[in-house]
């Protein structure tokens, strides 16, 4: 493994490194060794780190890309710069089952992705996929599955695409948080995650190995926002209820930015806040009145 500082720079991003040195297809494999200053600005932190990285190499891994007239130190900066940690990243992660008995249902959709600490979405697109499951097993679901997942069209999406095996599945989306995330680094997030958690353990255990044992629930910070300051959670945005493992994440993602910009604050804050919302509710209550007196 080629490590920058630490951490990894995998071995298919340097394979795509363009080549400055004079070599020929037809030459013999040779090791080389290619260094490199970078600037190591990680976001949240206020310090800059200038460090010399060294990537040993071989030709034969360069030949399929080779290009006399390309940067080869640039090439390898952007690398780096590109494979930058994530500061304090959260995996966000949301699974779809044909029930809730831990030790019997199934994952038949799963859905990542991934923020850093502000909460900013690292890769749009995310990682998305339906679980393969057999239809005797979706047939057997309960009433409320049956009918919801047959609405979402998630029930179907199931059946026409048997490739999605589990194992499957899993690999990928282990390649996939490796693209952002080191070892034990990434916190798993979502609304009542230990449930996913407890699916995962069992369907998906590589990932749980992979990623750090605590969790963030937004579902924990909404129960202790109702117990603390119910007035405040009155103004608490309302659920979608799509239910799809995408719409879920990204619902929990928004709640969160919620719970940051106004729970999460001083009380002094708060009750600012309230006395804006109480006083924008008389004006429209106000306005509604003159408005019906008038007809």
């Amino acid at each position: 493994m080629i490590r920058y500082i630490g951490r990894p720079i995998y071995p298919k991003l340097v394979s795509r490194i363009m080549s400055t040195q004079n070599f020929s297809q037809n030459a013999p494999n040779k090791k080389i060794k290619l260094s490199v200053e970078s600037e190591d600005d990680i976001s949240g932190t206020t310090s800059n780190v200038t460090s010399t990285t060294t990537v040993e190499t071989d030709t034969k891994q360069l030949k399929n890309d080779m290009s006399p007239k390309a940067d080869l130190q640039s090439m390898i900066r952007n690398i780096i710069n590109s494979k930058k940690p994530i500061w304090k990243p959260l995996v966000w992660i949301d699974c779809e089952m044909t029930g809730l008995n831990v030790f019997q249902d199934h994952i038949i959709e799963i859905c990542c992705i991934i923020t850093d600490g502000n909460l900013e979405i690292i890769d749009e697109k995310g990682f998305e996929s339906t679980v393969y499951q057999p239809k005797e097993v979706l047939d057997g679901m309960n009433e409320w599955c049956v009918n919801q997942h047959g609405k979402s069209g998630l029930t179907a999406k199931i059946l026409e695409n048997p490739q999605c095996e589990l194992s499957k599945i899993e690999d990928e989306l282990l390649e996939y948080i490796k693209q952002y995330v080191q070892p034990n680094k990434g916190i798993m997030a979502g609304n009542s995650i230990h449930m996913d958690k407890f699916f995962m353990m069992r369907e998906f255990p590589k990932i749980i190995d992979y990623l750090h044992y605590r969790l963030i629930d937004v579902s924990s910070i909404m129960e202790v926002g109702y117990r603390h300051n119910p007035e405040l959670m009155k103004l608490f945005p309302k659920k979608q209820g799509n239910h799809t493992a995408r719409s879920d994440i990204l619902e929990s993602i928004n709640q969160l930015k919620w719970y940051k910009q106004n729970y999460l604050k001083g009380e002094p804050e708060t009750k600012e806040l309230i006395e804006k919302n109480r006083i924008l509710e008389n004006e429209t209550n106000s306005n509604e009145e003159s408005s019906h007196s008038a007809r």
